[in-house]
């Protein structure tokens, strides 16, 4: 598994991986500012490097250039949240 801060994850990794996993195990997303939430939804994006992104940003932001890069989005939120804010 990947555990290079460098190291960049193609689909061909992340199946090969997959492929020695029991078929019942969960796969999770990280959380905005703590713990893991379900994957919703598996979606194609189109992206750029954002060199300029701060710590708390991705290191890629959408894009429509013609030299964008395609990659493949899982995409998480926490379905039951707790509401504090009121």
């Amino acid at each position: 598994m990947h555990n290079n801060k460098t190291d960049k994850m193609t689909a061909q990794q992340l199946i090969q991986h997959l492929q020695t996993l029991p078929p019942t195990t969960k796969i999770v997303v990280r959380g905005y500012e703590d713990g893991y939430n379900d994957i919703l939804k598996i979606k194609e994006v189109k992206i750029k490097p954002k060199p300029d992104a701060y710590i708390w940003e991705g290191e890629y932001e959408d894009s429509t250039a013609t030299d964008a890069i395609t990659a493949i989005d899982l995409y998480g939120e926490n379905q039951n949240p707790k509401d504090d804010l009121k």
